[in-house]
């Protein structure tokens, strides 16, 4: 009778909270695995919409650079600048805006416009600014400037910090000779050889890029084309 009893007893009060313990601590584990497996693959998300942003940005640039055509415009005084490719000091004849710095402006070609449907160019006037911590691109439809003409803007890179823009004027015995501004004293290239883009960013750090340009030694053109 005893042995039937023995085998009838249920758990005492202290193995049941020993048991609810383990059973806790093993759920517990499972929530946090869980939210690390969610919390990665937001970050991996996240991370790839940068890369992709950071490819089509380093895309756009690229086609900018290796279209620049050899083409003056003028300022909304009517003047010319300084040549159809400038940065840095070649800035100096411009008016400054507040909360602006900006790092090159130039003409660029292959803007279509099928059928001529529209009255402008197939030239595109670019250029490239700082504004906060973002870089941005702005065009405008018209060459030559004009008060009150409308442009266009996109933010190619977030969390830009120190940024800088060199122009690669040859190489000598000692190297690469890069440049901040262009045009240069005693130049008669109308563009840079390359550009050299450096920037500082949150989630890459320090980061720098290339851009070839090639041989682009004609001389800058007339003020023709609208």
């Amino acid at each position: 009778m005893s042995l039937q009893r023995k085998h009838q007893r249920g758990l005492s009060l202290p193995e049941l909270l020993v048991a609810l313990f383990v059973f806790a601590l093993i759920a517990s584990v499972g929530v946090y695995a869980v939210r690390l497996a969610v919390d990665g693959r937001a970050q991996l998300l996240e991370t790839d919409e940068r890369l992709r942003d950071w490819q089509l940005a380093r895309l756009i640039v690229r086609q900018d650079l290796i279209q620049v055509a050899a083409r003056t415009v003028r300022n909304e005084f009517g003047e010319p600048l300084a040549g159809p490719f400038i940065g840095g000091l070649g800035f100096s004849g411009r008016a400054p805006v507040s909360g602006e710095t900006p790092l090159v402006a130039f003409v660029r070609g292959g803007w279509t416009n099928f059928g001529a449907e529209s009255p402008r160019s197939t030239l595109q006037y670019v250029e490239y600014l700082v504004i906060e911590d973002k870089i941005i691109r702005r065009t405008r439809p018209y060459l030559d400037d004009a008060r009150n003409q409308p442009t266009d803007e996109r933010i190619l890179f977030h969390d830009a910090r120190n940024v800088e823009l060199s122009f690669l004027l040859g190489e000598t015995s000692r190297g690469l000779d890069w440049t901040q501004d262009w045009p240069t004293a005693g130049s008669v290239a109308a563009a840079p050889k390359a550009v050299r883009l450096t920037l500082t960013t949150k989630r890459f750090g320090d980061l720098e890029q290339l851009f070839w340009l090639g041989d682009f030694s004609r001389a800058t053109s007339a003020l023709g084309e609208p």
